[in-house]
């Protein structure tokens, strides 16, 4: 290479102006999804955990419940409350898997979920008391759930992008089929076990243990080498730039965070290059480039739709307006030029306003976790009234969600002559119909000019409406053709949660978003079928247990209808607060001169 080659490559990967190197660095650094390849192999082992976790949460209960009222001679909230507590952690604890997922990786907190799960199914073996399930079964099983479940969503959107859609709709698939083969599968165990509840759970963990293997199929997405050499280069060229013009503005001016953390971690080493020896200034580079990959520095990374659609369907109500046009320009920008996205939030990688260095000590694990799960609280979210009715709309939702898979059976037993298979088909049918109705959602999704937040609306009023129809039913054929749209509630609330939060709150808030609506969620998840079954308690049947649940779920749609004008209604409250204070400011600015 020639010296006016070299000098104008240096140019060109070392310009003098830090936010230019730092978008320059982050395209170099960023791994981008292979959309294909090993990403087949993550599909795999996200579907066979869906499987194994909807499988035993939608199904055991039905077998475990009755076995459990009559060995401890307890009422029917009291028992239900188990299967309550272990779907309702299976939500609560997806903010702190998330964080988990960023500090350890996919693979080992879905291996670690596996073992909790399994363990706390084990040690609910020799319990003496309902309490003691409440802890092993519900807390322990449910934690172990929640980070089998999380990271296989998660890793999903880190190996796919514009095929994310398919990817996601054949992984979430696993749910409906471990409902259908589980609600059969259960039944000859049951039996095979001599109606022995504790052998049961043996199963239960045998079942759930087999989410190690699976787990093991979860690789991390990792920078290659010739990147992280790449990274360092362009820091070293950066560097040596900068010392030949020291009048280079100072990097606290800027915002510059993976320049910033870079240059704080190879500090004194660039001049290695020059006595042949890159090992120290590549080791230091490599964690940084790490940290870049980490699945929250991923703004999309809860977003189940292919990423080519992010910017038709993103809003930005919570940006102010100058970021909101840079935002959507460089969306439309990168779809139009057929690149991978970035969204990158940078929540570890932040300069004070001094210009130091925020993480410039080394952090312990538990410190990354405190900070992972604070980049997920927002305190703006909380006080949204569009995010907290769609926040509110799901904790109704979530009440009535497990109710027909545990209570419908009570509803089978007016009608004479069934057989057990015959009742647990029911169930197996949800699932079925449930898989034909994920994949239509996902078609939705790729589709912008479809309101998610209307199908999710109707779909829930429809379920609500047929819920509350249960206590009528007659005839065997009227439970299969409820089966239909409840199935179709069940999927659209699912599949397009994340669709809806990227319509309404905008991609910048996803993540915060997403992890404040599990913990709602988880809490109607606890709540739901215990007063289902106190309401059984209570009248001595299922019938108002069906009126009330099925009524929740249809005003959790309704009350949806109006979500989109609120939110429009907010977003332009926003504009004028910000027109008033820029004219405010003005004021101020005239008085001074």
């Amino acid at each position: 290479m020639t010296k006016g080659n070299q000098q104008s490559e240096e140019k060109k990967v070392a310009p003098q102006d830090p936010e230019t190197v730092e978008k320059v660095l982050e395209e170099v650094g960023f791994v981008a999804p292979p959309d294909g390849g090993y990403g087949w192999a993550i599909v795999v082992s996200s579907f066979l955990l869906n499987m194994i976790v909807d499988g035993v949460i939608f199904t055991v209960g039905k077998i475990l419940l009755p076995a459990w009222i009559a060995g401890f001679n307890i009422s029917e909230a009291s028992a239900s409350l188990t299967m309550s507590i272990l779907s309702g952690f299976y939500f609560f604890v997806g903010p702190f898997a998330s964080a988990l997922c960023n500090v350890f990786g996919c693979r080992q907190v879905a291996l670690a979920g596996s073992v909790i799960a399994a363990l706390g199914f084990l040690m609910s073996i020799p319990a003496p008391n309902i309490y003691v399930l409440y802890l092993t079964f519900g807390f322990i099983g449910g934690a172990g759930f929640g980070m089998m479940y999380l990271p296989a969503i998660v890793i999903i959107s880190q190996y796919f992008a514009k095929k994310r859609s398919l990817a996601t709709g054949i992984a979430v698939c696993g749910s409906g089929i471990g409902t259908t083969v589980f609600a059969m599968l259960n039944d000859v165990v049951w039996e095979f076990v001599k109606r022995d509840w504790q052998q049961f759970l043996i199963y239960t963990a045998a079942v759930t243990i087999t989410g190690f293997g699976a787990s093991l199929l979860l690789r991390p997405l990792k920078a290659s080498q010739s990147q992280i050499e790449k990274v360092a280069e362009i820091v070293e060229n950066y560097e040596e730039a900068k010392e030949k013009v020291p009048e280079s503005p100072s990097l606290s001016k800027h915002n510059t965070p993976f320049l910033s953390s870079l240059e704080l971690h190879t500090a004194g080493k660039h001049h290695h290059h020059q006595n042949g020896s890159v090992k120290s200034i590549i080791e230091a580079v490599a964690r940084d480039v790490e940290e870049l990959n980490r699945p929250l520095a991923r703004m999309d990374i809860f977003y189940t739709g292919s990423t080519t659609n992010i910017a038709a369907r993103s809003r930005t109500g919570t940006m102010n307006r100058e970021e909101a046009a840079e935002h959507l320009k460089n969306l439309r920008d990168n779809i139009k030029e057929d690149t991978p996205q970035q969204y990158l939030s940078k929540v570890d990688l932040t300069v004070a306003d001094d210009g130091t260095i925020q993480h410039a000590k080394k952090k312990s694990v538990l410190g990354d976790i405190g900070q992972a799960l604070k980049s997920l609280l927002d305190r703006q979210l909380l006080g949204s009234p569009s995010f907290l009715l769609l926040a509110f709309s799901g904790t109704l939702t979530l009440c009535c969600f497990y109710v027909p898979f545990i209570y419908l059976g009570n509803h089978l037993d007016k009608i004479p002559g069934l057989t057990v298979a015959e009742k647990s088909f029911t169930v197996s049918l949800i699932g079925v119909l449930n898989i034909i109705a994920r994949i239509g959602c996902g078609y939705i999704a790729d589709q912008p000019q479809v309101s998610a937040l209307v199908v999710n609306n109707v779909a829930l009023m429809m379920a609500g409406l047929a819920t509350m129809t249960v206590p009528f039913y007659t005839e065997y054929w009227h439970f299969l053709v409820f089966c239909v749209p409840f199935s179709i509630g069940v999927a659209c609330f699912a599949a397009l949660r994340s669709v809806i939060v990227l319509e309404l709150i905008g991609l910048e808030k996803m993540s915060n978003a997403f992890g404040i609506l599990l913990t709602f969620m988880g809490v109607g998840a606890v709540v739901g079928s215990p007063m289902a079954a106190a309401m059984k308690d209570y009248t001595g049947n299922f019938d108002t247990s069906f009126y009330v649940m099925g009524a929740l779920m249809t005003i959790s749609g309704a009350m949806c209808i109006p979500l989109a004008r609120l939110r429009v209604w907010e977003m332009n409250r926003a504009t004028n607060s910000d027109a008033k204070s820029d004219v405010e400011l003005e004021k101020l600015k005239d008085a001074e001169h």
